[in-house]
């Protein structure tokens, strides 16, 4: 190497070395003839022969070290040839092995800087082609990454995550593998593996992960599905009422724990119920104690009392911005703290009131109960609750009773003598008795202290054996004292527990019979019915009689207030039924015109009498709703805006969004306050007329809402005081082709009854007996009445009937098809019939369709109604 380095021309050694030999020789020839030039003039001819066969010897030794050097080199040329050419090899296979890779390759040196990579790495830089060579930093290819967008990195994380990924290679450089994960534009993720080098650099493979992360996506996704379903599953079996609402204030879920917890309509536990709508129901019947009031976005956690009930109320904020409110009853845990804080006191005045020093230690050995003279011995007058056993007592004292609490700790009871604090009379001593406390799973969780003063007894020897036989007594009859304290207490637990479980089931029996209450309303309607329909049909009677004037106007004046209680009594009742959930939805694809147009024909008479202009715009539009209950909605938004507007016009038209259409009804009337604008769906809420009257009872709207949530239909309203209301239902629109509905004829003008027709009446009410009869008498018909099947199989005995009217509902579960069917039989004959019911089920319409000669006519009976339909069925 040195003579490689020393030619600076690049020769071979070899050459250098024969010149060097040639050198050597020239020096010796010249040495050699000096050494002779000496003899001549000095006459030492031997010395300088000596030093000149001296001379050659090292000259010679010297050229075949020089030889065997050179030999020396030139093998170690030929090696060091060998090992360049298969560094060049090894170093061609290299790079064909990286670019072979699969994934891509990096190699970095020590400084972090960019020394070897394959085409694959170059194939997650595209806008870095050009950019990445040799030389280049890590931290300059991460940000080129991003200020090329190669990396898809949120705004604002870009510094924090190069510092990270700097931060995971020095931990790669101290010998921990560092693996990171990201997103590149083009939407491939990529996985890049950092490990230490042998020369202390940085390998980096980066692998695509794309196909890995879309599964595990996938997964995520799923498994988020049935963690939801989960949840909801969960939320129905929670003991606890739970309500989600969403950033809006409308209700998302609710179990069913929650409306019957609190004793709501199950409409609150519809989804689109508002908080607002719920706060404003609980203030309304008082139950100001379900309400937590404040920002509904924070969360707040209380317990209240409202109806004999405790309530733990809790509102927690989601991340979203909505909020979960759980609801559960604690009235047995507030009773049992009562009671608990009640037998503690009574424990605490039986113990305060013996001499002996009592505590009660937990196998943590911290305080849990002293009594007043423990308090005094060894706690200064403080109570020691809550303090280890170490903080009280001496550490003298704490190491001489340590061996016995751990005895006691482990099961096993002890006795011992300890010496009490000195008192006023010189020192004090006690005996200490250590009762392990046994949990039902057999585990130790304490001991009981029990120390008894025996001062007395050290100082008398004679007392010692009285001292001890009084201690031991009085220790039994303390512990009998505890034991039956003990058993009186579980007896007041278990009372407590009876009283507790009463409490429920009378609860529940209210909660079932305030169901029932709403149920038989609902159910109730034909009974309702029977006595207004026997008043209608008698004023009937009188309305057909020639009567004074005096007595004419008193028989108009008793109609209308008879149909005044015939329109709220079937408010009512429609009230109840959907409170009782007994109404069944008939959803049909109908078109709006249909419904539209017979609404305003059906107005326009009324419209017209107040002098209001009523008016709809055509619509070409099909949506999916129930149309009778849809139809109700309308005419009732209707009936209100006639009511309130004094003059000016009356708009129905629709709108149309993307997948709903918007009906509104639009007024010029008098318009709502805005604080009035919820109170005007509850319940008997009216407000003034403009002439100072007062009309309708306030029902309309409640109906309304009741049908709208119902049909899952949006009921808004929007109004300006003095300058008219507008009302809008919202509701979906349809594709399918709208369901035809046949235009109901026009009421044909009844004719008078045939003279002479024979009447079979049958009914188990006397009062609709006798007004049936009275009316049907004033057409001059022949009459005959029944109360059930056999008074009527007399009565055709008599005389055949030529039409029978039969109520439904008669006594001991008859019904009026079966003694219409019974009496035909009998006949031999298909008499015409009709059934008046009060009845509206669909289920009883489905029986009389299978009677021929046989209508329905609804109560309260119409008198124009009854006397089409009998002079129909005559003539069929």
């Amino acid at each position: 190497m040195n003579a490689k380095s020393s030619n600076g021309a690049g020769r071979p050694p070899a050459v250098d070395l024969e010149r060097q030999v040639a050198k050597l020789t020239e020096i010796n020839r010249a040495l050699m003839g000096r050494v002779e030039r000496s003899l001549d003039f000095h006459g030492n001819a031997f010395t300088l022969f000596e030093a000149a066969i001296f001379l050659d010897r090292k000259v010679n030794d010297r050229t075949r070290e020089l030889t065997e050097a050179m030999r020396s080199l030139e093998h170690t040329n030929n090696e060091l040839n060998a090992a360049i050419i298969a560094s060049h090899t090894a170093q061609n296979r290299l790079h064909d092995s990286i670019n072979s890779m699969s994934e891509g390759f990096a190699l970095f040196d020590r400084d972090d800087r960019l020394i070897l990579f394959n085409q694959k790495f170059l194939d997650y830089w595209p806008a870095l082609r050009d950019r990445v060579r040799a030389g280049i930093t890590y931290h300059e290819l991460l940000a080129q990454a991003f200020r090329h967008g190669e990396i898809a990195m949120a705004e604002g994380l870009t510094a924090d995550w190069i510092k990270g990924r700097l931060a995971e290679r020095a931990n790669a450089r101290r010998g921990q593998p560092a693996r990171s994960i990201y997103a590149l534009r083009d939407g491939r993720w990529v996985q890049m593996n950092d490990r230490l080098s042998a020369e202390g650099g940085i390998a980096s493979v980066l692998t695509d992960i794309t196909d890995l992360k879309r599964a595990e996506h996938e997964e995520r996704e799923q498994a988020l599905a049935e963690r939801s379903a989960h949840l909801q599953a969960t939320i129905e079996s929670m003991s606890l009422g739970v309500a989600v609402f969403d950033q809006a204030g409308l209700l998302v879920h609710a179990n069913e724990r929650f409306w019957r917890l609190l004793d709501l309509p199950p409409v609150f536990a519809m989804p689109g119920t508002t908080w607002e709508e719920f706060c404003a129901y609980n203030r309304r019947r008082g139950a100001h104690a379900l309400v937590l009031e404040g920002d509904r976005r924070t969360g707040t956690q209380d317990e209240r009392e409202w109806m004999g009930r405790w309530y733990s109320l809790k509102r927690d904020q989601m991340p979203d911005g909505g909020f979960v409110c759980t609801f559960a009853d604690v009235t047995e845990r507030k009773q049992a703290e009562v009671a608990l804080r009640d037998s503690e006191r009574r424990i605490r005045l039986v113990t305060d009131a013996m001499p002996a020093m009592i505590c009660y230690v937990d196998a943590g050995e911290v305080y849990r109960f002293t009594n007043r003279p423990y308090r005094e011995a060894f706690g200064h007058g403080q109570d020691p609750v809550g303090l280890h056993v170490s903080q009280i007592l001496a550490p003298v004292d704490y190491a001489a009773r340590r061996p016995h609490m751990d005895q006691a700790l482990s099961g096993r009871s002890t006795t011992f003598e300890l010496n009490l604090p000195a008192g006023p009379g010189g020192a004090r001593f006690g005996i200490a008795t250590y009762v392990p406390h046994i949990s039902d799973e057999g585990g130790v969780i304490g001991f009981f202290t029990l120390i008894q003063d025996i001062t007395e007894r050290r100082r008398s020897e004679r007392l010692l054996a009285e001292a001890n036989e009084m201690l031991e007594r009085r220790v039994a009859e303390r512990t009998a004292t505890l034991v039956t304290l003990n058993d009186t207490l579980r007896k007041e637990i278990a009372e407590r527990e009876r009283v507790s479980n009463e409490l429920k089931q009378a609860k529940l029996e209210a909660e079932q019979a305030n169901l029932s209450k709403t149920k038989f309303l609902a159910d109730a309607s034909h009974d309702l019915l029977q006595p207004l329909n026997a008043a209608r049909l008698f004023v009937s009677s009188l309305t057909d009689q020639a009567l004074p004037a005096a007595s004419a106007a008193l028989t108009r004046k008793l109609d209308n207030s008879l149909t005044a209680v015939e329109e709220l009594l079937g408010t009512l009742l429609d009230i109840s039924k959907f409170d009782a959930g007994r109404v069944t939805i008939d959803e049909q694809v109908v078109g709006l015109s249909t419904i539209l147009s017979g609404l305003v024909e059906e107005m326009m008479p009324v419209a017209r009498a107040k002098g209001l202009e009523l008016r709809a715009v055509p619509a070409a539009l099909s949506v999916r709703t129930d149309p009778r209950l849809f139809r109700r909605i309308l005419q009732n938004l209707l009936s209100n805006a006639i009511r309130y507007t004094p003059k000016g016009r009356i708009l129905l038209g629709c709108r149309r969004t993307r997948h709903h259409v918007k009906v509104y009804v639009i007024d010029t009337g008098v318009g709502i306050p805005g604080d009035r604008m919820e109170e005007i769906f509850e319940e008997f809420r009216r407000l003034d007329q403009p002439d100072g009257t007062e009309n309708g009872f306030g029902l309309g709207l409640a109906i309304v809402r009741r049908i709208a949530r119902l049909l899952g239909h949006r009921i808004k309203v929007n109004s300006r005081f003095g300058r008219g209301s507008t009302f809008c239902v919202e509701l979906p629109i349809a594709t399918a082709r709208p369901v035809e509905i046949a235009a109901a004829p026009p009421p044909a003008v009844a004719p008078v009854a045939r003279l002479g027709t024979r009447v079979l009446v049958i009914d188990n009410e006397q009062a609709i007996l006798d007004g049936m009869r009275s009316l049907l008498e004033g057409w001059s018909c022949e009459v005959s009445v029944a109360r059930g099947a056999g008074d009527a199989m007399a009565a055709i005995a008599r005389h055949t009937p030529d039409i029978i009217l039969a109520d439904y509902h008669l006594d001991r579960g008859e019904t009026g098809i079966e003694v219409i069917a019974a009496l035909r039989r009998r006949l031999g004959a298909n008499l015409p019939a009709a059934l008046l019911t009060a009845d509206r089920s669909a289920e009883l319409q489905r029986r009389l369709a299978t009677m021929e000669r046989c209508s329905l006519l609804y109560k309260p009976i119409k008198p124009a109604k009854l006397r089409a339909l009998m002079t129909a069925l005559l003539d069929s």
